[in-house]
Parts: structure tokens; C-alpha cells; sequence
């Protein structure tokens, strides 16, 4: 990925991810449909706490700091999301027994929702980050290693050269593949970036790292201008 002198994107995208509840873990992806409300299946469903408040790894008026989410994988099956439990049980979105088990694995009632009043995103419909800014960060914490971009739940992962260079696409139009994009914002990062997860070792010292670099920044969000499907090996440019 390169940016010429007048910041134009160009690139290409080398891991897509698709999140089908929010906080938990996701699946990795060769393709994504993108919709006008943003990659289709993503976010859709979230974990409700008896106030209404989505399970999270942060506190804010909508999210809540529930840690057992982060034990949680879930995938799209056919029309059903299944849950996937530590001990390797499965659970269907939507069946009536589902939110009994996830009770008692979050110690509390709960219930799994699909999108209703509340928005399950965050700020904006589609997220992405460069590879660049996802070394630059690891090599400022712990061993050196490469943040995994499963940490930063971006669904795009795009080829860049300079560490910080999505940046400069805030407040244009990229193309990727068969979808147009509006880059509205830079991505401020909550302790999300360090949490263990499936998969996934605690990187304990990279909220830290993220907010002395960057400013707690990494990464951008966009908004869907044109719907399509993007690929990867996708070309970014500039629309």
C-alpha cells in the first residue's frame, strides 16, 4: 500500500472478518457482502443484560464491561448464528434454550437480540485498518509481535507501508472491490485492544501503547456509499 502526495488510498485487502455477535469472537472470510447498513451479518446479534445494556469489554450509556462474551465464538451457519461455548457445546441465535445456557455462563439473566432500537455498532457501519499501523503498535508492546487484528475487530485489513496512513482517507470515498466507501473517522480504542480471547493471549500493555502512539487512535470507520462485495486481494483506490 502506498499514498502519494495527495493521500489518495491504493492497496489491497489481505483479511476480511465478520463478527455475528458483538464482542465475540468471529470468523475470518474470503469474501463479505456489504449492505447499505454495512457488512451483511455483522453485529447483527449482541448479548442483553436485564437493562437492556449490550455485552462489551467497555461501560458506556449502550455497552457494558461483561467479560465472559470473550469466551464466546460465533459463526454464520446457513440462515442460524451459532454460539460456540468454551467446552465446545453449540448454541442457535434465537432458540428458546440459548439464553438460559448463556445465562448461566455469564452468572446472570441475559438474552441474545438481533439489532432492535439500540445500535450494536459502535460509530460507524464498516471498520478497517492497516497492516502497517498493526506492527507499528505491536512493536512498541510486549514481544514485538504483530497486533492481530482480531483485537481491533476491523473488518477490513488492508496492505499499507506506513503505519497511520488510513488516517489520511478520513473524509473521502475509497472503492474495494465492488463496494464504494466514505471514511468518516479515525477508530479511539477502549481496552478491547488487550483482552484475552479465544484464540487470542492478553496483550496487557497495549491499550497503553495505542494511547502514548497514536492517542488511543488506530484504525478508521466508514460508511457504505455504494453496496457490493469485497474480496480479498481487493483494490483500494480512491473514487
Amino acid at each position: 500500500m502506498t499514498t502519494s502526495p495527495d493521500k489518495a488510498p491504493s492497496g489491497a485487502v489481505v483479511a476480511l472478518q465478520c463478527f455475528p455477535v458483538k464482542s465475540m469472537g468471529g470468523v475470518a472470510a474470503s469474501g463479505l457482502d456489504v449492505a447499505a447498513h454495512g457488512v451483511v451479518g455483522d453485529r447483527d446479534w449482541a448479548v442483553y443484560d436485564a437493562a437492556g445494556k449490550l455485552a462489551s469489554g467497555k461501560h458506556t450509556r449502550r455497552f457494558r464491561r461483561m467479560d465472559p462474551v470473550f469466551a464466546l465464538v460465533a459463526r454464520r451457519e446457513g440462515g442460524d448464528v451459532v454460539v460456540t461455548r468454551p467446552d465446545g457445546t453449540e448454541l442457535v441465535a434465537g432458540h428458546p434454550a440459548t439464553d438460559e445456557v448463556l445465562s448461566a455462563h455469564f452468572g446472570e439473566p441475559v438474552r441474545l437480540g438481533r439489532e432492535d432500537g439500540v445500535p450494536h455498532q459502535d460509530a460507524a457501519a464498516v471498520s478497517l485498518v492497516g497492516t502497517a499501523t498493526l506492527a507499528e503498535l505491536g512493536r512498541h508492546e510486549g514481544d514485538g509481535r504483530v497486533l492481530d487484528p482480531r483485537h481491533l475487530r476491523a473488518n477490513l485489513v488492508v496492505e499499507t507501508d506506513e503505519p497511520y496512513a488510513e488516517d489520511a482517507w478520513v473524509g473521502h470515498e475509497v472503492t474495494v472491490g465492488g463496494v464504494r466507501l466514505r471514511v468518516t473517522g479515525t477508530t479511539q480504542r477502549c481496552r478491547m485492544v488487550g483482552v484475552a480471547q479465544v484464540g487470542l493471549a492478553a496483550r496487557r500493555d497495549m491499550l497503553r501503547v495505542v494511547s502514548e502512539q497514536h492517542g488511543l487512535m488506530a484504525g478508521v470507520y466508514a460508511q457504505v456509499v455504494e453496496p457490493g462485495r469485497v474480496a480479498l486481494g481487493d483494490e483500494v483506490a480512491p473514487s
